[in-house]
């Protein structure tokens, strides 16, 4: 079976790392980050990939989760769709956890992926802040924040840690967080890149649109 890896630049450190691991060698078409702004533009652009290599792949894998239901609508009349059965990225890092839910309610989390994104923390702050000054711009940051308490550095493995601490703590301190460093996992990763889909995935046969079903009991994750 010809495949082919369709895949999130947010979590790129933790994909190549799971294909070395694996030794799963596939072509892989990496997704911009700022997509995630938009599900239904992250759909759309997904989509446009499906239909691009349909004709060539038999099997199309995503590094995704369902983000804000932007993997649903997706369809291939040719290819069969291989999708994680998460919310979103941070539940398949954090898969191993089993206080998930309640973790996410007061933390937000952050890899070297964010931090490498063009919409990091930091850079948002700087962006405000230069549009409507200091005040403004703290004020902004303080009712983006005000439900969170913590601020999570995810060791996936597949980065330095250190060397990313100190700008964490200074967007914590920034934004009024206290920082903490906690365990990851790219196990789900390591299964979708070796074809291991007994569980967890989602299985979309050609000519089949992903669904809510294809999700049931999945958590609805907002981007």
């Amino acid at each position: 079976m010809k495949r082919l890896l369709i895949a999130c630049e947010t979590i790129r450190d933790e994909v190549e790392m799971a294909l070395q691991r694996t030794g799963a060698e596939l072509e892989t078409v990496w997704m911009s980050n700022l997509l995630h702004d938009s599900p239904e533009r992250l759909k759309n652009a997904l989509q446009e990939e499906i239909d691009k290599a349909e004709a060539d792949y038999d099997e199309l894998l995503f590094a995704y989760g369902n983000c804000g239901n932007g993997l649903l609508g997706l369809k291939s009349e040719k290819a069969t769709l291989i999708i994680p059965r998460y919310g979103d990225c941070i539940d398949i890092l954090l898969s191993e956890k089993e206080n998930l839910d309640r973790i996410r309610t007061s933390t937000y989390f952050l890899t070297q992926g964010w931090l490498r994104g063009e919409k990091s923390l930091d850079k948002e702050f700087q962006h405000n802040l230069e549009k409507y000054g200091e005040s403004r711009a703290r004020r902004v940051m303080e009712i983006m924040f005000k439900n969170y308490k913590n601020l999570m550095l995810i060791d996936s493995g597949a980065y330095p840690v250190a060397d990313h601490l100190p700008r964490v703590n200074d967007i914590g301190e920034l934004i009024g967080l206290e920082v903490v460093v906690d365990q990851g996992s790219i196990t789900p990763l390591e299964k979708l890149v070796t074809g291991e889909w007994t569980e967890g995935f989602c299985i979309i046969p050609p000519g089949q649109v992903t669904t809510h079903n294809d999700f049931d009991g999945v958590a609805v994750r907002k981007v």
